[in-house]
């Protein structure tokens, strides 16, 4: 009973998003970056532009980075990869269709940093070392 009333009182923990299945190949390999964007919302082209100067580095921490556009998921940099693109938006609780979103997946495949805005590579770089890691869900 004594369970039932902290829960009532502080709520149920929140549950972390469930990996999408075709993610999972990446799991303890590399790091994945997703971008949710728009053709109407510059914040997806700044992001574009930051990540891409950045390139090399993203190699060398294992990042693969992929945007969600128009129903679709897009290597930035390799496109030997198959998605699927809604499976993505709704398992990680991505933004609504239209709307800029950034999440980074650590190799354990948890959810390590969300933002509506747009970061820096050396922000994001950051995270990787800043965040406690998450237990696997």
């Amino acid at each position: 009973m004594l369970k039932s009333i902290v829960h009532e009182i502080i709520g149920t923990p929140r549950r972390e998003p469930e990996l999408p299945q075709s993610l999972e190949q990446f799991r303890d390999r590399k790091r994945v970056l997703i971008i949710f964007a728009d053709a109407q919302d510059d914040r997806a082209l700044i992001q574009d532009e930051w990540l891409r100067k950045a390139h090399m580095r993203l190699i060398e921490e294992d990042v693969e980075v992929f945007s969600i556009a128009g129903g679709g998921a897009f290597a930035l940099f390799d496109d030997d990869w198959e998605l699927d693109a809604d499976d993505i938006r709704d398992r990680l609780q991505g933004p609504p269709s239209g709307e800029f979103g950034l999440i980074l997946i650590g190799r354990d495949g948890t959810v390590k940093l969300r933002s509506s805005e747009p970061m820096s590579a050396e922000d994001i770089f950051a995270a990787f070392e800043m965040l406690p890691m998450k237990t696997p869900w």
